[in-house]
């Protein structure tokens, strides 16, 4: 039987959707704010979070609660709820690893799905998802891109080098992947990666990392990657007495062939964060810095190279959906998808085709995928608002605009029907008229 840690600030909320859910045979679990949750986190390790984004009197909020919970275990389903949902919130939401956005007053039927697909997605595709992500052997660099070429002669003459590279860039831009490729270029390639991640790891495990003494030296991240290639992850989660220390062994191998070892290794650091600003700001050595730079690659977004949006597409639709189907999306899908900006890059696209296939895996009618998906429901101009319309104005003002428009773009689509605007919305009629309501739009 499968456990749900429920997260809500009101009780009657975790006692309806543990009610609902019940009767579906789940074990349930709920918690009223941060403190709590991550407890009943810990203890129960559950297979399925429904979360609040809004939680009142609570530490953390619903988007920080959902970090929280994919640094402690990223493999775990999250399903944000809010009864003020908007789209942009439910894009935030799955950038930061939410399996899907449910909005208030919801449907128990359409819960009851969406907790079923989200555990059987952890099951069936995320098994061991953080080691696959490093260690898949032969992974190929997917893209038609200008980016994607010049990429390619950096990758052959890096994995025959030892220099230290450093790779930078935003969230799901493939950092990881190019690490790994790199890797299996290498003189290492029949080895699997020795992975360090930093925003992981307690000042006891770092310890242990970084010991010095003849006895200990076995422990030490060196020592231990040593013929191999040896991959830093968010380097910029070390803390800085942990810095000057690896400075110390970066700058001097005396040290090590003091104790009879010879160091060969490839040493690959990564970091999401623009490591000059975290130097400006005493968060970071430029010592360090300079020391595991010696060549830098910066990747880039999905939206600056959208040659490569159909190519990773196709690749991963092939790779997941196997042989036993031949799935395709449809001409208007890939016009839609190749045009989103994609806010979560590569990974967002990835586990968009993956949400598809697990959504569809049922269907034996047609092999064609349309877009459903409700963040690229808003990749059209007529349903959206340009970030830099929305930068002068408060957050409140920001989204109030946002839903207006919104909507008024969904009551003009279906010419003022109000069932078919509550069907393609997701919101029974009564919420549907409150927000209308609140929102001043007036149906002619």
């Amino acid at each position: 039987m499968h456990k749900v840690l429920i997260i809500d600030d009101e009780k009657d909320i975790c006692f309806l959707i543990s009610e609902i859910l019940k009767d579906e045979k789940y074990i349930t679990i709920s918690a009223l704010n941060s403190d709590e949750a991550i407890k009943k986190f810990s203890e129960n390790k559950p297979d399925l979070i429904i979360l609040d984004v809004w939680l009142s009197n609570s530490k953390l909020d619903g988007i920080e609660l959902l970090k929280e919970f994919k640094s402690l275990d990223s493999k775990i389903p999250i399903i944000i709820i809010s009864g003020h949902g908007t789209v942009d919130l439910a894009v935030k939401s799955i950038k930061n690893g939410a399996y899907d956005f449910l909005e208030k007053p919801f449907n128990s039927d359409k819960l009851i799905i969406l907790a079923r697909r989200a555990i059987e997605s952890s099951q069936l595709i995320n098994e061991n998802k953080d080691l696959k992500d490093l260690v898949v052997p032969n992974k190929p660099l997917v893209g038609n891109s200008q980016f994607i070429k010049k990429l390619s002669k950096i990758i052959n003459e890096q994995a025959v080098s030892n220099s230290r590279l450093y790779i930078s860039g935003e969230f799901g831009t493939g950092k990881k992947h190019l690490a790994n490729f790199i890797h299996q270029k290498s003189q290492f390639k029949d080895k699997l990666p020795v992975a360090i991640d930093f925003r992981k790891l307690t000042n006891e495990a770092l310890d242990k990392l970084f010991l010095d003494t003849k006895e200990n030296l076995n422990e030490n991240l060196f020592v231990r990657s040593n013929n191999n290639t040896l991959i830093l992850l968010n380097i910029e989660y070390l803390p800085l007495h942990y810095q000057k220390k690896l400075i110390f062994f970066l700058e001097n191998k005396n040290f090590f062939e003091n104790h009879d070892i010879k160091l060969n290794l490839k040493i690959i650091s990564i970091s999401e964060k623009k490591l000059n600003l975290e130097i400006d700001k005493g968060n970071f050595l430029k010592r360090l810095l300079d020391r595991i730079s010696t060549v830098s690659i910066k990747t880039i977004p999905l939206s600056q190279r959208r040659d490569d949006i159909l190519p990773i597409l196709n690749h991963y639709l092939a790779e997941i959906s196997g042989s036993g189907h031949n799935f395709k999306f449809s001409k208007s899908a890939l016009t839609k998808l190749q045009t989103y900006d994609w806010p979560g890059n590569v990974s967002q696209l990835i586990n968009y085709v993956e949400k598809s296939l697990i959504l569809n895996q049922d269907n034996n009618h047609s092999n064609e995928l349309e877009v459903d998906d409700l963040a690229l429901q808003m990749g059209d101009d007529s349903s959206s608002i340009s970030s830099n319309q929305s930068l002068d104005k408060s957050l409140k003002e920001a989204r109030f605009e946002f839903e207006k428009e919104y909507l008024i773009s969904q009551i003009n689509r279906f010419n003022g029907n109000i069932s078919k605007v509550s069907d393609f919305t997701g919101m029974e009629r009564t919420a549907l008229y409150r927000k209308i309501k609140s929102l001043d739009i007036k149906i002619d």
